[in-house]
């Protein structure tokens, strides 16, 4: 008896262990989920941007505490700060420091909270949706459990997300019996998507996800009911239904494809 609950203690200490915690990428920052917060992280030569350092804990975004926000919202409030000064408050070493997120040009105007963008998912969990393939074969995120699963918010008239498509074949054929990769077209038409398959042939599945401000467009962030939008938006969602990563925009080069594999692979 005492074995095997050495036995049962060593295998809860290994699955802890490689967990992978939940991650934002937008442009050059990166943002890791810790049970405090999100903490932030520069990769490249850049250590500080948008009045953010390496190592600060984000800990409340607007009125809300950081800890509580899902990787969507996350995105969304980064986003949102192209067009208002977003009230931050991080954990800088013992400090606690007000900041004032602004990604626009210009100087930073006052700081205003948001509405409460109820249309975003402040969850950990993927909102689920059921939409038509080019065939108009529904295919439904819930019904994919049991594997990982690679959300592309794109559009034939996005230059960046044609540059994408060819990151998307090699994922879904690379991880075929781990991996589905669903491409979530967003304001376009049948006519333009047929094109683009009839030309690319794609690995993956393209689903017509509607307008911008669709339900599952304004849910993961990616539109607003107002109108306009982004993309590319990449999310990924871990066979249990939680998001992994997310990726808003594009870089290049991209590391969608190593950051997709690295989560899959992780032991």
């Amino acid at each position: 008896m005492r074995r095997l609950l050495l036995i049962s203690f060593c295998f809860l200490l290994v699955h802890v262990a490689s967990a992978q915690a939940s991650k934002v990428r937008i442009t050059s920052l990166v943002l890791t989920h810790e049970r405090a917060g999100w903490r932030v992280d520069f990769p490249g030569e850049t250590k500080s941007e948008y009045s953010l350092r390496e190592g600060d804990l984000l800990t409340k975004i607007d009125s809300r505490g950081a800890a509580t926000v899902g990787p969507l919202a996350i995105t969304a409030a980064f986003n949102a700060s192209f067009d208002r000064s977003v009230p931050l408050t991080v954990r800088r070493g013992a400090q606690q420091v007000k900041v004032n997120l602004w990604r626009s040009d210009g100087p930073a105007p006052v700081p205003t909270l948001g509405a409460k963008q109820g249309y975003v998912s402040v969850s950990e969990t993927a909102p689920d949706f059921a939409l038509p393939s080019l065939t108009d074969i529904p295919t439904r995120l819930s019904a994919q459990r049991g594997k990982w699963v690679l959300i592309s918010f794109w559009a034939t008239w996005c230059g960046p997300c044609q540059q994408e498509a060819e990151i998307l074949n090699r994922l879904a054929k690379t991880y075929p019996q781990q991996l589905t990769v669903l491409a979530l077209a967003v304001k376009d038409s049948r006519e333009k998507l047929n094109a683009f398959s009839a030309k690319v042939h794609p690995a993956y599945t393209i689903l017509d996800a509607g307008p911008l401000t669709g339900q599952t467009a304004l849910s993961y962030g990616v539109g607003k009911p107002t109108g306009g939008g982004s993309v590319p938006v990449n999310v990924l969602v871990r066979p249990d239904g939680t998001i992994a990563y997310v990726q808003g925009g594009y870089e290049e080069p991209s590391p969608l494809e190593k950051q997709v594999s690295d989560f899959i692979t992780a032991k």
